[in-house]
């Protein structure tokens, strides 16, 4: 067994045109954290349904199918998209495309045919992993030595051949990841974090838990990880990364979210450690078979992707009883890498309504503050992305480093609270939607003249996407017709449920914008103009 990396616990500025804090020693590629699993190469690390594989399962699949990626001529710096389910495949595809030094690109699985084929479009994958649903989604453009199906994934990984060594190394400033961003403008941006970024956020992660590798009895069973959100989101990296260097199993989900399932699981798998949104906790408290279940081996629930309101932790307190010290809330977005502030236990429970402080080597703080110490949230983190592709300069980082990250904010004795939002997103059940990219689908319609989409209250999903049309009053349209027609250019949770729809003027800005801010407080309360076109339903785990 080779020795454990001695993973550093000092922070020093860093040189170069951007003053990072950086921790040393440090790993400077994302393939070595391989190297830290291996002494857990006999337990189990994945599972969904029947199925189980181990660490050492993974690692031999892993090399086998990157050994069968680089046949299909994928080198290193290539992109190699996954557009799949929640899937031991999944896991398998991504560690033998880190192995083959490729830029592993996460595929968003709620896209729909015109966001699937823009991301091929502007990331130029050589090879796109997917599942049958998703390959109709493809672009003509690919060909059939290009796209690989999950089931061939999981034969190549199941075979007995000898897995053909690849190596992979490199600069820790080259592309590791690219990661799909809500584009406040549009398009979905692609978020491109380098082998520092990675490395760096889960060393933070690391450190505050107090769980580096060196400090791990090997001895000690790991956690049981419920992973009930998508693998395609940065937090879904940021448990993959941790239960690797920790020896944690990690249970999927079989399909969507789904309560029930998810207390099923805790139950049968005695799941120690569940990460959810908002949304997923609530469900699974309204679920009528809670008061039955048996929760005891749950002694951590950790929320992120929306606001955490104070009487969700309560009740989560209250239904997981041995959970109460171990509940945890977190900030970050994909531009920062993931995780910058993080509240849990005593720190939680007197401040409720705090994202916590920050970690180790990232720094907070909040420009233009106005009365009251608001203003926007800035993040310097070696973790943060390295700009998007395809764009020169990523125009939320300034001259120094610093990520404009468009949320508010207030910082109180070290402690981070976030306010609201100046950046134009809606964040339906932990998922991000730009209201620019929505609004383009009713402007393509005949018979609209403007459109503006804003967020509403929802007890369930945190916000719901409303939409506010203004019409030619010579074409007539309802809002069944709007929402059918922005299914054809939205996936399905982005199409409005909420529709106002007149032939008067949207109000206006003096600039000649529309007033978002006007418009969201005269939205009647009463309107009755609904469609059920989006279901309620959080994201998949896909």
């Amino acid at each position: 067994m080779r020795d454990v990396f001695d993973w550093g616990i000092e922070v020093a500025r860093a040189g170069g045109p951007i003053p990072f804090l950086q921790y040393s020693p440090r790993r400077r590629q994302v393939a070595e954290l391989l190297l830290d699993a291996e002494r857990w190469r006999d337990r189990v690390h994945l599972i969904q349904g029947s199925r189980r594989l181990t660490f050492g399962d993974l690692f031999l699949a892993s090399d086998r199918v990157a050994g069968k990626l680089a046949e299909r001529a994928l080198k290193p710096g290539d992109r190699l998209l996954l557009l799949a389910p929640n899937s031991p495949e999944w896991v398998t595809a991504f560690w033998a495309g880190i192995r083959a030094g490729a830029i592993v690109t996460l595929g968003n699985g709620w896209w729909n045919r015109a966001e699937a084929e823009h991301a091929v479009k502007l990331v130029q994958p050589s090879v796109v992993i997917a599942d049958e649903k998703r390959r109709e989604l493809l672009p003509s453009s690919l060909t059939d030595n290009q796209v690989v199906l999950v089931d061939q994934v999981r034969r190549w990984g199941e075979a007995e051949s000898i897995p053909t060594p690849v190596a992979a190394g490199g600069d820790e400033n080259n592309p590791a990841l690219i990661v799909f961003t809500a584009g406040t403008t549009g398009d979905p941006k692609a978020a491109v974090l380098a082998h520092r970024s990675v490395i760096a956020n889960l060393h933070s992660l690391l450190l505050v838990s107090g769980r580096l590798p060196q400090q791990l009895d090997p001895e000690k069973r790991g956690a049981v990880i419920l992973q009930s959100g998508p693998m395609f989101h940065i937090g879904g990296i940021q448990a993959l990364l941790l239960a690797m260097l920790c020896g944690h199993s990690m249970v999927f989900l079989e399909g969507r979210f789904d309560a029930g399932q998810v207390l099923d699981l805790i139950e049968r798998e005695h799941v120690t450690v569940w990460g959810a949104v908002p949304t997923m906790a609530f469900r699974v408290l309204e679920h009528p078979s809670l008061p039955g279940r048996d929760l005891s081996a749950v002694r951590s629930i950790s929320l992120g992707g929306a606001a955490v309101q104070p009487e969700l932790t309560a009740r989560l307190r209250r239904a997981f009883t041995g959970a109460d010290r171990g509940l945890s809330t977190i900030y970050g977005m994909t531009e920062t890498g993931g995780t910058v502030a993080s509240a849990s236990g005593q720190v939680m429970a007197e401040h409720p309504r705090t994202s916590g402080k920050a970690t180790p080597v990232s720094e907070l703080r909040i420009d233009s503050p106005q009365s009251g110490g608001e203003g926007e949230i800035l993040v310097r983190t070696p973790g943060q992305m390295v700009g998007y592709w395809g764009q020169r300069q990523a125009d939320i980082i300034d001259g120094e480093g610093w990520v404009h990250t468009g949320d508010l904010g207030r910082i109180e004795d070290g402690l981070l609270y976030v306010t609201g939002r100046s950046k134009d997103i809606i964040i339906r059940g932990g998922e991000n939607i730009a209201s620019a990219h929505v609004e383009s689908a009713p402007l393509r319609h005949p018979a609209v003249r403007n459109a503006a989409v804003v967020a509403r209250p929802d007890a369930d999903l945190g916000e719901r996407v409303a939409a506010a049309v203004e019409l030619d009053p010579s074409t007539p349209v309802s809002a069944e017709d709007l929402a059918e027609f922005g299914r054809t250019h939205l996936a399905n949770h982005e199409v409005p449920t909420d529709w106002w729809l007149m032939t008067d003027q949207l109000p206006m800005t003096e600039a000649g914008k529309v007033d978002k801010r006007k418009l969201s407080a005269s939205w009647p309360s009463s309107l009755a103009v609904r469609t059920d076109s989006q279901p309620a339903k959080p994201p998949p785990p896909r």
